[in-house]
């Protein structure tokens, strides 16, 4: 049976009501945002809602194009299942049920394509239900029950564009576009500032940036195959210590993170004496501000360095430098994509793209990847322009991508 056919899409009714279902990674949400502000673009009198887990609501707080978020609370559910609490396990199951039933939408599109996802698109009430293709080309565990995948145009197609797809299904030709942007406010912003101070970094008042171009690095990934050796980053942070620029560490904190980043301290304590300065223009953000508060500070810098993941999704969205590091995923589908501002580095190995979270020859991709070549396509984007926008509260790339 061919799950991903064309089916014909009924026009939505005036005022309509759509149901987003991305429970997501940060990348996640960030690669189906654009999505969600086409649809809000192309026809604003519509009201969209967002199942979405706690780990990255934040992003979406207070979005323009959000009528209301309804909420999985994941962290205390998996706390209180641990805990053997099925009781209040189950409570908030049915809670979340109860809100994603309180409304009959017009439309529900599932932008994840798994089981979790299915099942919430089932439970939901609404005589149209959509699915992306995603990230390996059709829905995957049986999410394609619950809803009619829309089909895959191209097999190159970025995860981006993959979810445009169902923009065009469920709007039109045209309807889509590659616009990204999220609030951040005032309070979130000097907060930021505050903890730069706090570095004891310098900020140039005109720029509201730290004086001496910061370049941030994000040496972190949820699978260990995706993680550039640990030490190679340290080498790239003291090359451009040694330069005179301002490096942070950014991250989501916890034990394993700060662990992992231990030899970058390390390594730099051998710098050579002669250059002043440098201890003092280094400094760790790990879980020391929210997710848009993190955002906001990828705007104030020149270039972030990441691997393969969510931080390096936001930072491309967002219109900043960023090169990001692959092994075994696809750049194709899954790197940078917004701008030439936007690269990614790797090595073409026969193995890959494998897209496996364990490798049986020791992830010859990232481990054989050498410094020198991460530096040399760094010091190539910092010499283009970016695509960073922040206007009435809203930090982005956007307009620039209304035509596409």
């Amino acid at each position: 049976m061919d799950r991903t056919r064309k089916i014909p899409v009924p026009e939505l009714p005036e005022n309509g009501q759509i149901l987003v279902v991305l429970l997501g990674r940060i990348g996640d949400v960030v690669l189906t945002l654009p999505s969600v502000i086409a649809i809000k673009k192309a026809r604003p009198d519509l009201s969209i809602d967002w199942v979405v887990e706690d780990r990255c609501s934040d992003l979406l707080l207070d979005h323009p194009c959000l009528r209301s978020i309804i909420l999985f609370r994941r962290a205390e559910f998996e706390n209180r299942w641990k805990r053997k609490e099925w009781r209040d396990s189950l409570k908030i199951l049915l809670d979340l049920t109860k809100q994603i039933r309180r409304t009959r939408y017009d439309a529900v599109l599932d932008f994840q394509g798994l089981l979790k996802s299915g099942i919430i698109s089932g439970l939901a009430r609404s005589p149209l239900k959509l699915g992306s293709p995603s990230t390996y080309g059709k829905m995957k565990e049986g999410a394609w029950i619950f809803s009619r995948q829309v089909p895959l145009t191209r097999p190159d197609l970025h995860l981006v564009d993959r979810h445009g797809l169902v923009v065009q299904s469920l709007l039109g030709p045209g309807s889509f576009s590659r616009d990204f942007f999220i609030p951040v406010s005032a309070p979130e912003r000097m907060r930021v500032h505050h903890v730069l101070g706090e570095k004891g970094w310098e900020m140039n008042e005109e720029e509201g940036s730290p004086k001496g171009n910061l370049i941030l690095i994000h040496p972190f990934a949820s699978w260990p195959t995706r993680r550039w050796p640990i030490s190679r980053f340290a080498e790239v942070a003291r090359y451009f210590l040694e330069k005179g620029h301002h490096v942070g560490i950014i991250g989501g904190g916890g034990i394993a993170q700060k662990e992992w980043v231990g030899p970058i301290a390390a390594l730099l304590g051998k710098t050579d004496r002669g250059k002043t300065g440098i201890k003092d223009r280094l400094a760790f953000f790990l879980g020391e501000m929210s997710l848009r508060e993190s955002a906001f500070l990828m705007t104030l810098s020149e270039l972030v360095i990441t691997d393969d993941s969510g931080p390096m999704h936001l930072s491309a969205a967002l219109g900043v430098r960023t090169l990001a590091i692959f092994g075994p995923t696809d750049p194709v589908r899954l790197g940078p994509s917004y701008g030439p501002q936007c690269s990614s580095v790797h090595l073409d190995l026969a193995c890959r793209p494998c897209m496996k979270r364990r490798c049986p020859i020791g992830t010859l991709c990232l481990e054989e990847l050498p410094t020198d070549r991460v530096i040399a396509e760094a010091e190539r984007l910092l010499v283009l322009p970016d695509l960073k926008n922040d206007r009435n509260g809203l930090i982005g790339a956007f307009d620039q991508f209304s035509d596409r």
